[in-house]
């Protein structure tokens, strides 16, 4: 440690710093670095001053300052012993220790001292003598002397103990003009290396060329590689004095003009940090071509290549990818020919797949109950209060009732509605989350501000559907689920924005069930009350929207009060007897038997579409002992029809133009006829456009055996890729299973 070291301030530390070079090899710098933080110099004058070397980035030097202990073997000594070798004077130039040191201390925020008087970059600059192009470092890069100097012999100014008389200097002036912050000293080839004005950050450019608004300007490390792309093109180049600066030149350069085309062009092994710099900043990137040595610059490359080469380099810069629209655009050319599929529903006409349907009711009205009873019948592909449904794998996720409850409920509805437990096997899944927190949408605080958030139940619900591909998602509660305000309109439509997350990634319906106050469940507001609490965002963001009540006499009332898709239903009237389950107060009317009609329909539709596709056809005879019902009755999806009825079924169809009548010569080449689904009946049916075009061009083979081979069934129209009938789940399709179109009731 040099002697007497101990009595110099941080701030004497500081200036001392400034008289040291910051582009020396990485151990010097390493070895400064440990000496200045021993002497408390803090880590905002050590930045500034490594800011001059050529290699440095904010994260080498913060993160070399913070692996190094302030008691480590180097001592503020060196620090002091270093700078005099550099023509440190010593604290406000005197040779020794100040008469009353000021104790050092483990941080200061005191800033460097500024320059002592005909040291600063102005005064250093004016004793300078104008450059000229046959400077040695001028000739060796094809440059121009505009703007810069050169030391005259017997100049004083020394850097690091020697001598800069000779060497070129670029000012380095503020972006925005005026007086030069800093000086580089740029020695003939093979002096050395570029030195920078000790004490004075480089925070600056040199521009070679005039900058014109909205203009193209090159950002280049040094001023070699911006001659090299003013002379390539004509444009504006600015030496940056090293990579370290080129992002802080670019945002500034983007702060001060908009418009402007930014192109930073890095040497070869920095177009990594580049892209990230140009995507930050809204810049081009013109890259060096790959297999050049690292380092291998615009100047190497127009001395190798020519200035008309590198031209045609840098006009291929590209711009960083454009961000990702948060928005799709929705094709429609093709609906010319194509006929899309009709919305599919997993409740016939109340739950549509892909949406969320809102269930409100006051508490203990039965909401849970009746959904529960849903989730049911979808899962065994039964109708509920004589409405169909799709089949498909039920997720009912609890956070209001637990286990046990959950657990009896079940065995209740199952029992009375004459279904096996054991049928529901990996068909439902009953999720309890009471015992955890619930929640799926919470409010939370994000950089001091308030935002609403999906929480890691959410993420973990979200797998789960995807894993056991879910068809119905019922989530009871709301009031559980979503943990921000009611009544604010933003955090409302975050919340069902997510849950329609999952019902669009799974083609499935999502049923929410929440709470109204009493009043309004019970029928005591005036009529047609809205069937909500808290925002209108809760209305508007579902599609479908249903609403209970208790009358005075006990009966329930379901009422359709919203759907986005199609017609409402008709209001259910239910009648929820003593130790039972709510069930319709009578039996299904015209509404009801017309959907169950129009769904049995389809399904005969779908099978007979599925045998034409195979070259089996189905007779229109009633009589014959492969006639439509014998033969259709084999196959899984057949709807359960008495044959009778059948019949009345297929000519009903005809009569509206779903069913065609096609004569063919048999194997025996005698005349029949057979059904044929029509252009009309396929669209009705949802049948898939391939299944139809094959239909109606397969061979003319009548099926003569009763007991034929049945194929696997096709996948309905209402069964997507990623529906709630995947290829990984049980699959099943009944009459009662399958989606009717919108407005179906």
């Amino acid at each position: 440690m040099m002697a007497g070291a101990a009595n110099y301030s941080p701030q004497d530390a500081a200036d001392a710093l400034g008289y040291l070079d910051a582009g020396c090899e990485r151990a010097e710098w390493v070895k400064v670095a440990m000496a200045a933080k021993a002497a408390g110099v803090e880590f905002d004058a050590f930045d500034a001053w490594s800011e001059a070397a050529p290699n440095y980035t904010p994260a080498g030097a913060r993160d070399t300052w913070r692996s190094i202990a302030g008691d480590g073997a180097i001592k503020a000594g060196t620090l002091f012993h270093m700078a005099r070798a550099g023509g440190w004077p010593g604290p406000a130039g005197r040779t020794g220790a100040p008469t009353h040191p000021r104790k050092p201390t483990a941080r200061t925020t005191e800033p460097p001292q500024r320059p002592r008087p005909g040291t600063g970059a102005t005064e250093v600059l004016a004793r300078f003598k104008p450059a000229r192009a046959t400077h040695g470092y001028i000739l060796s890069k094809d440059g121009r002397p505009d703007g810069l100097r050169v030391v005259p012999d017997g100049d004083p100014l020394r850097i690091a103990g020697a001598s800069v008389a000779g060497w070129l200097v670029v000012p380095v002036l503020p972006l925005a003009g005026g007086e030069p912050v800093s000086l580089q000293f740029i020695p003939p080839p093979g002096a050395g290396k570029k030195l920078n004005l000790p004490g004075a950050s480089v925070a600056g450019v040199f521009t070679v060329g005039e900058l014109v608004p909205g203009g193209t300007a090159y950002l280049c490390e040094g001023i070699g590689q911006a001659w090299a792309c003013w002379k390539a093109t004509g444009a504006p180049a600015m030496c940056c004095f090293g990579w370290g600066r080129v992002r802080a030149v670019a945002e500034e350069l983007r702060q001060r003009d908009s418009a402007a085309r930014l192109v930073l062009v890095p040497d070869r092994g920095k177009e990594a940090d580049a892209e990230k710099i140009a995507a930050d900043v809204g810049a081009a990137v013109a890259t060096m071509p790959e297999g050049e040595p690292v380092n291998f610059d615009a100047n190497d490359y127009a001395a190798a290549h020519g200035h008309d080469a590198l031209e045609v380099l840098l006009s291929g810069a590209s711009g960083p990818a454009p961000p990702p629209l948060p928005f799709a655009v929705v094709p429609f050319a093709d609906l010319a020919t194509v006929e899309p599929a009709p919305p599919a529903y997993v409740w016939e006409g109340l739950i549509p797949a892909g949406h969320v349907t809102l269930l409100s009711a006051h508490g203990g009205t039965g909401k849970s109950l009746i959904a529960l009873m849903l989730a049911v019948a979808v899962a065994l592909g039964l109708p509920l209060f004589g409405i169909p449904t799709r089949r498909g794998v039920v997720a009912f996720y609890s956070g209001e009732d637990g286990a046990s409850l959950l657990r009896y409920r079940l065995r209740m509805v199952c029992r009375a509605m004459g279904v096996s437990v054991s049928d529901l096997a990996g068909w439902l899944f009953i999720l309890d989350a009471t015992d955890d927190d619930p929640t799926l949408f919470a409010e939370v605080t994000a950089g001091g501000r308030r935002e609403g958030t999906t929480t890691a139940t959410y993420a973990g619900l979200r797998d789960f559907a995807t894993l056991h591909a879910v068809s119905l998602l019922v989530v009871d509660n709301a009031s559980d689920a979503f943990d921000a305000s009611e009544i604010d309109r933003a955090r409302v439509r975050g919340f069902m924005r997510a849950l329609a997350r999952i019902a669009r990634e799974r083609d499935a319906g999502v049923l929410l069930l929440a709470h109204v106050d009493k009043g309004t469940s019970r029928g005591d507001r005036v009529q047609n009350s809205e069937g909500y609490s808290g925002s209108t965002a809760w209305h508007n963001s579902a599609r479908s929207r249903l609403f209970m009540t208790r009358d005075k006499d006990g009966a329930l009332t379901l009422e359709h009060q919203k759907h986005n898709l199609g017609k409402l239903c008709e209001p259910m009237r239910l009648l929820w007897p003593e130790g039972g389950i709510p069930q319709a107060d009578e039996a299904p009317g015209p509404m009801v038997q017309g959907i169950s009609d129009r769904t049995r329909t389809k399904a005969l539709l779908k099978l007979i579409a599925e045998f034409a596709a195979r070259g089996e056809f189905v007779t229109t005879a009633t009589t014959s002992r492969t006639h439509a019902a014998k033969l259709l009755k084999q196959e899984a999806t057949y709807p359960k029809v008495k044959d009778a009825e059948v019949f009345d079924l297929l000519r009903r169809a005809e009569r509206a133009g779903h069913l065609e009548r096609v004569e063919f010569k048999g194997s025996d080449r005698k005349g029949r006829e057979r059904w044929q689904v029509s252009k009309a009946g396929a669209d009705f049916a949802g049948i898939l456009a391939a299944t139809a075009a094959t239909a109606a061009t397969a061979a003319t083979t009548e099926v003569t055996a009763p007991d034929a081979v049945p194929a696997k069934p096709a996948a309905t129209a209402a069964t997507s890729p990623l529906g709630g009938v995947g290829e990984s789940a049980p699959q099943e399709v009944t009459a009662q299973a399958t989606a009717g179109a919108a407005g179906g009731c």
